[in-house]
C-alpha cells in the first residue's frame, strides 16, 4: 500500500482516501505496518499517526532509519550506523518513548510493552507474563 505520492514522493492525490485505506485495514485485521520516515519523506508517517492515534494495542508500526530523500525525490547516501545516534529520548504520557535520532528521524514511537517484549533480561520476562 503505497501512500505517498509518485515515486513514494509528496503528498497522495487522495489524502482522504489514504486515511480511509488505513483505517479499513485495522478494522481488517491488520496489525502490521511497516513504514518509513523517508517515505514522503515524512508523509506515510504523519498519515498513519493522523488515521490511527491513539494507536491500538495489537497494532505494530514498524519503521526503517538510515535512508534519505532530498527536496528534489532523489535517494542520497544511506546514512552510517554511525551516523544513526540517539539524540534524545522522550516520554510519551504512561505508555511509550520516542526516540529522536541524530540525523532529524524522530516519528517512531516505541510502547514499553513492545520494548519488554524486544528484552530478555528476567525482569521483562516477568512483566510479559
Amino acid at each position: 500500500m503505497q501512500l505517498a505520492g509518485p515515486h513514494v514522493f509528496g503528498p497522495p492525490a487522495d489524502r482522504d482516501g489514504a486515511i480511509a485505506v488505513l483505517r479499513e485495514v485495522v478494522k481488517l485485521g491488520i496489525t502490521h505496518i511497516d513504514t518509513s520516515d523517508f517515505y514522503g519523506p515524512h508523509i506515510t508517517n504523519q498519515l498513519i499517526k493522523e488515521a490511527l492515534h491513539p494507536y491500538p494495542e495489537q497494532l505494530r508500526i514498524v519503521t526503517k532509519v538510515g535512508a534519505r530523500r532530498d527536496e528534489k525525490g532523489n535517494w542520497p547516501r544511506a546514512l552510517a550506523p554511525e551516523e544513526l545516534r540517539i539524540q534524545d529520548v522522550s516520554l510519551i504520557g504512561q505508555y511509550a518513548l520516542q526516540i529522536a535520532f541524530q540525523s532529524g528521524h524522530a516519528t517512531g514511537l516505541y510502547t514499553f510493552s513492545l520494548l519488554r517484549g524486544l528484552c530478555s533480561c528476567p525482569e521483562c520476562a516477568v512483566r510479559r507474563s
